[in-house]
């Protein structure tokens, strides 16, 4: 074991960092990941947050008359592609592709077998370039007519404060069963799986399962009453322990669009579905924990059109906002939708397919985005349109059940199948957007589990860090692990690490982000990062400091309290000329606070005058 420790003298600063108030998108060309002689569709995708150019897709292929499941990876960002129509090391592999990343950058691939007889799951640790064999996460009888369904994974966001960190959890219909929606979990990952957990009591279709900033697990799926056509409502169930009990309810009722278990004449003869996708937002912004659940409905009870529609829940989905609408306005049909949250910007967007001719099925590929929910814009990600029409050597009017996306660090990727080229392939295209990290504070951290800690693991709090205060902590043999905090950290009895594990403990002046990711950008020299300095000074025993500094859109501007009767912050040109003053800055026991939007400030150098008691401090800042 090697153990550092280093001592700083710190002051206790609250860091809060807005995101510009305009966003916008720019696109990038299509790439078509992994030319083929292969139908490739319904397709999936996520991002490393531990290494930002690692990403992972996986899609259903069929090869001469086989069906089966490819994968597809990058690690530099998505300009080169690697990969097989074929599951890694050719294990099997027959439908419903999803995929993840755990807190460790550790990669999973999910997979129906052709028996369609549970889900079965590969991983790697080398960012793709290796993986596992198979390993089963459910066994299931399977009667002819029934078998299971669009099962979907995650893995505890990455989210390295969360008491579940790195927990698998899994959901899917179970057709055998009354095609009830069932989950189960690995808190191990994947060498064993705990009991299949029944969280529907009717038919539901197409789960979707995602994960909150503390570890909460959301399940929501279209719900089918009385074994009819269409989805009536959004079925929703919640965990707060864990995944080791749930609280299932109807989130809302829709108009669900999908009319049978075969083709629409409106889609161009193929398959529909009205299956929702949801997406928590991790980010350290003011809508930190809300559920987005977005799903096509008919435009209302007497149209035909569908549309893309969104709403969000504050309250881990006891009530729901009114939906807005956030397709373009001149798609005809709108379908597919498919949501990704950016844990570092809290940027949300949505990427779907519309028919956006008056007539005919020429198709193009939207993303709509918005940083706060309520104003939504829309850019066009695919350079050409294909035709929506069913896939040959499927049934059904089968062509794909869904499209993808995934998000972070400023970057959007989205990921669709088009025939452009007279084969369905997939393409994928970057969005770039002109956003800034979102970053706040955890005051304090108790790390009680994982009771056993893998891998590469980085923990911070703004004050204290306390480990296994009621709970042994080991960390593992080969572990990397660092711990930051700003005041102390407190390792109690029955925390130990193994020999060859490395533990780093520090206390320093950090930017406090508890979001996936945030930690890995800041240490491989983001440019986000570089720029987001405490500048502090002391001037006569008061001590002053502004962050970030220099800063493009919001700076603090403070001093430590010393219980001053008169206060006030002005903000002067680097001639003098005072252009803003705040005579009520936030005043706690600790400190003086005033945090200045300088949206509508020219770049260049500013001086802070604060005023206490009477007597001036000065302190400079910029504006980029």
């Amino acid at each position: 074991m090697r153990n550092n420790v280093y001592l700083l003298i710190i002051y206790n600063l609250l860091l809060f960092f807005n995101a510009k108030t305009q966003v916008i998108g720019t696109d990038n060309s299509d790439i078509r990941i992994f030319p083929s002689n292969n139908d490739q569709s319904e397709v999936h995708l996520s991002i490393n947050k531990t290494n930002h150019l690692n990403l992972i897709v996986s899609a259903n292929t069929k090869i001469g008359t086989t069906k089966t499941q490819g994968y597809y990876f990058t690690n530099d960002g998505g300009i080169t592609w690697n990969g097989s129509d074929n599951m890694p090391n050719n294990q099997e592999g027959k439908a419903d592709p999803s995929t993840a990343f755990d807190a460790s950058g550790r990669a999973y691939i999910s997979t129906l077998p052709s028996a369609y007889d549970g889900y079965l799951l590969q991983y790697s640790d080398d960012n793709c370039l290796t993986w596992s064999n198979s390993i089963r996460g459910v066994q299931l009888t399977h009667n002819i007519s029934g078998g299971q369904d669009k099962e979907m994974i995650v893995c505890v966001d990455q989210m390295q404060t969360s008491p579940f960190v790195n927990n698998f959890y899994c959901s899917w219909t179970d057709f055998d069963d009354g095609s009830k929606v069932k989950i189960n979990r690995s808190t191990n990952g994947g060498a064993s799986f705990d009991n299949n957990i029944t969280l529907s009591s009717r038919w539901g279709q197409g789960t979707n399962v995602q994960t909150g900033p503390d570890g909460e697990i959301y399940v929501c799926w279209a719900d089918y009453i009385n074994n009819e056509y269409p989805a009536k409502n959004i079925g929703f169930s919640y965990s707060n322990d864990g995944g080791i009990n749930y609280s299932s309810s109807t989130a809302f009722a829709f108009n669900g669009i999908r009319e049978s278990g075969g083709s629409n004449s409106k889609f161009g003869d193929t398959k529909i579905n009205d299956y929702p996708s949801m997406a928590v937002d991790k980010s350290c912004g003011i809508h930190r924990g809300r559920i987005y659940i977005v799903y096509p409905e008919l435009e209302n009870s007497t149209s035909q059109k569908s549309v893309i529609r969104i709403k969000y829940s504050d309250d881990n989905g006891s009530s729901w906002s009114v939906a807005s609408t956030i397709n373009i306005s001149d798609g005809r049909q709108n379908w597919f939708p498919w949501i990704s949250i950016d844990d570092l910007t809290g940027l949300v967007t949505v990427i779907y397919y519309s028919l956006d001719q008056a007539t005919g099925f020429s198709t193009n590929t939207y993303v709509a985005y918005s940083i706060d929910g309520l104003s939504w814009e829309n850019i066009k990600i695919s350079d050409q349109a294909h035709t929506t029409a069913p896939i040959d050597g499927y049934s059904y009017g089968y062509a794909g059940d869904y499209i993808g996306i995934t998000s972070f660090a400023g970057s959007a990727y989205g990921a669709w199948m088009d025939n452009r080229n007279g084969i369905w392939q997939i393409y994928i295209s970057k969005i770039n957007f002109n956003t800034s990290p979102l970053t706040s504070s955890q005051s304090n951290l108790v790390i009680n589990n994982p009771t056993n800690i893998n891998g590469n693991m980085i923990y911070q709090a703004y004050q204290n860090i306390i480990v296994s205060d009621n709970n042994n902590v080991t960390i593992k043999n080969t572990a990397n692990v660092e711990m930051v905090a700003g005041e102390s950290i407190i390792l109690k009895n029955g925390f130990k690490s193994e020999y060859n594990s490395t533990f780093n403990a520090k206390i320093e002046s950090i930017s406090p982000c508890t979001t996936p990711g945030a930690i890995y950008l800041k240490n491989n020299n983001s440019n986000w990062f570089t720029n987001l300095n405490v500048i502090k000074e002391e001037n006569e025993g008061v001590k002053l400091f502004a962050y970030p500094n220099p800063s493009y859109d919001y700076i603090t501007i403070g001093a430590l309290n010393k219980k001053y009767k008169s206060i006030n912050i002005s903000i002067s040109n680097i001639n003098g000329k005072i252009i803003a003053n705040f005579d009520k800055p936030n005043v706690s026991e600790d400190h003086i606070r005033q945090i200045i939007d300088l949206s509508n400030y020219s770049n260049g150098s500013y001086i802070a005058t604060v005023l206490l008691d009477g007597k001036k401090y000065t302190i400079k800042f910029n504006k980029l």
